[in-house]
């Protein structure tokens, strides 16, 4: 049997040594593209990473997940991501159009989605130089999109897993023990909105702004039900990058004044999956000091109030 991807993958390291090589990768994309019997996909080029393969190729964009090889658990994300991006295209999201979605057996099983590339702007660079006129615009089309992703699932979505996402997460082992106890008891005793749809990883690449100034949506691998406000740590701390006046503007068009909005990005933050990497960078930012001088979580509740919305 022909196989066309010749590396050896046995753990997470060596899928990280891997994912982002093109030369690797280029003749199992070539086939892939063949059997879809699809043309015009040359040239190759790496888009931005992430946890898998991502390539453009023409004018395709070519996802491939994680082989279970690799000890990562990609078939939920690949399903994830498909159905997000369907339920998006179907609610008038702009989103890249999917063009194949299936999985190639070749010496490991790859999963891989094929989609339409988005010419464009990634919204983060393109936010630096906005007026403000610009930055409302922006963020009122911005929660324009939220309010058709963040629909609420059909029947009872169930509550619980909120608590036990936080309790499970290993990125929070970084931390001591005590600020570790103290987030997952806020958690547990947090009185939190209904679960809905949320995208989940709304940074500065994922929204794509296009030559006629639309705004695209990429990136739905993190899509999952949580609470809304699990969409605001992305937003305020990568897309927006902590701007004073792109924030103020969000919180006075979703309409909330400053306590509650203060105690939604707070909990938002300590929910997210990598909300132990924006208490990290946000800690360091916001402090001026190394994250390992944070004492209490509910220290960099304070610091957002004076650092983000004074």
């Amino acid at each position: 049997m022909t196989r066309f991807f010749h590396r050896e993958i046995t753990d997470w390291t060596s899928w990280g040594a891997v994912y982002q090589s093109l030369p690797d990768f280029q003749e199992l994309i070539e086939e892939i593209f063949k059997r879809e019997q699809l043309r015009e996909y040359e040239p190759f080029s790496l888009l931005t990473p992430g946890t898998n393969a991502v390539f453009r190729a023409g004018g395709y964009v070519i996802k491939l997940f994680a082989p279970v090889e690799s000890g990562a658990q990609t078939d939920k994300d690949y399903e994830a991501e498909l159905q997000s991006m369907q339920r998006a295209i179907r609610l008038g999201v702009r989103t890249p159009r999917v063009v194949a979605a299936s999985y190639i057996q070749d010496k490991y099983r790859f999963r891989y989605l094929i989609m339409d590339y988005i010419e464009g702007q990634a919204a983060g660079g393109a936010l630096r130089s906005y007026t403000s006129a610009q930055k409302k615009r922006f963020v009122q089309v911005l929660l324009q999109n939220l309010d058709k992703l963040n629909g609420k699932p059909q029947g009872n979505a169930k509550q619980s897993f909120v608590q036990e996402r936080v309790a499970r997460n290993p990125r929070w082992n970084r931390y001591p023990s005590t600020i570790r106890s103290e987030i997952i008891d806020l958690v547990q005793r947090h009185e939190w909105s209904e679960n809905v749809y949320v995208h989940g990883d709304l940074t500065a690449d994922n929204l794509i702004i296009d030559p006629q100034g639309v705004l695209h949506i990429i990136d739905f691998a993190d899509s999952q039900l949580a609470p809304a406000e699990y969409e605001y740590p992305p937003i305020l701390f990568d897309l927006f990058d902590c701007d004073r006046e792109l924030i103020q503007e969000f919180r006075l068009t979703l309409e909330l004044d400053e306590d509650t909005f203060l105690e939604k990005v707070f909990m938002g933050t300590i929910l997210h999956e990598f909300g132990a990497s924006f208490v990290h960078s946000l800690y360091e930012k916001l402090a001026g000091k190394p994250v390992s001088r944070l004492k209490e979580i509910t220290e960099l509740k304070r610091l957002m109030r004076t650092g983000l919305l004074n």
